[in-house]
């Protein structure tokens, strides 16, 4: 299907770094060169969980899908809500826990299911007001995880399956801001709704689908990918709108697709480069955690929180995650035996 032997590990360590300087700088007043974001973290993220989980399925489909994508992702993300909980209480004091038990339940519960964007208003004076804010994303992975086995279910009987899915969620992402701008809840409109599910962002996973279908063909121009760079410099200049804007988690189709093939370019023809650890995953989650305290305790430092980050990061990856991941090994075997 693709080079196992591939650098998405690395890549995807640096777009969690990208966007924890990116939210270390906007919640620290700290001016980050402005090239850092026109190659934002969060829509290769995207790109490549279109890329690997549609692969992971056609290669385990049924239960091993589901309890490799759980083993994955809930174990790191209950440690880190616990982490988050711990912020709160420091910003609040221990007795708070007792006093509002409920409160701190429900966002519990709401953070390791499918409410990551849920905020209650007890913590809305802690840090930036939200505990981890970019969890967000987590739930458009999650819903896009669900997805995948309806996805190849329609494909099998509708060969242009990712095709109108691609172009529902592109018209959708383009005029969504305009059309579903109505506030039905506090200040959030309908569009920010659908910007927390693949509805808004599916065409980014569309394309890491697009890009395993035709991986073959796609190889013989990996190798030319790095003249993308041409029209990556001209839009950041020039650039903006759904076709060529070219910072922030918005990109523009055109800029979207140039920054993908320098991804691609990275991972399949560029040295490989053995990672025997992933950071990643815990990066993300436990940076903004780790700036709340930080404010929290009125050290506002942009290294001091990369710093915690990765420590927390390695924490997760070594007591939570990797001791998760070698029991879907286990799960692995025993289903082959």
């Amino acid at each position: 299907m693709f080079p196992k032997n591939n650098n998405l590990e690395w890549l995807r360590l640096i777009f969690a770094i990208q966007v924890v300087l990116a939210h270390a700088a906007d919640h620290m007043e700290l001016a980050l060169p402005k090239v850092i974001r026109h190659f934002p973290g969060v829509p290769a993220f995207f790109f490549v969980s279109g890329f690997l989980i549609y692969a992971s399925y056609l290669n385990a489909p049924g239960r091993r899908y589901l309890e490799n994508r759980f083993l994955r992702l809930f174990p790191g993300l209950m440690f880190v809500t616990i982490g988050g909980g711990v912020v709160v209480l420091i910003a609040h004091g221990w007795t708070d826990l007792l006093d509002n038990i409920t409160t701190y339940a429900i966002w519990f519960l709401a953070q390791i299911t499918l409410g990551q964007a849920y905020s209650p208003g007890l913590f809305r004076d802690v840090g930036v007001g939200v505990i981890n804010g970019s969890l967000w994303t987590i739930t458009t992975e999650i819903v896009f995880y669900l997805s995948v086995p309806i996805i190849v279910w329609l494909e099998q009987r509708f060969r242009f399956t990712i095709v109108v899915i691609f172009v529902l969620s592109f018209t959708i992402y383009s005029i969504g801001p305009l059309v579903f701008s109505a506030t039905i809840y506090r200040d959030k409109t309908f569009y920010d709704v659908l910007a927390l599910t693949p509805i808004a962002w599916g065409w980014m996973f569309a394309t890491g689908i697009f890009a395993v279908q035709h991986f073959a063909h796609l190889q013989r121009w990996l190798p030319y990918m790095p003249w993308v760079i041409v029209p990556v410099v001209a839009m950041i200049f020039f650039g903006q709108g759904v076709l060529f804007g070219s910072s922030g988690n918005r990109l523009g189709l055109i800029y979207f697709s140039c920054y993908i093939g320098m991804v691609l370019w990275f991972a399949f023809v560029a040295p490989f480069v053995r990672v025997n650890f992933d950071l990643s995953y815990g990066a993300y989650v436990w940076h903004m955690p780790i700036i709340n305290l930080l404010l929290v305790l009125g050290v506002p430092s942009v290294l001091l929180a990369v710093v915690l980050t990765f420590f927390s990061a390695t924490l997760s990856w070594f007591l939570v995650e990797r001791p998760a991941l070698k029991l879907k090994q286990q799960s692995l075997k025993a289903i082959l035996t």
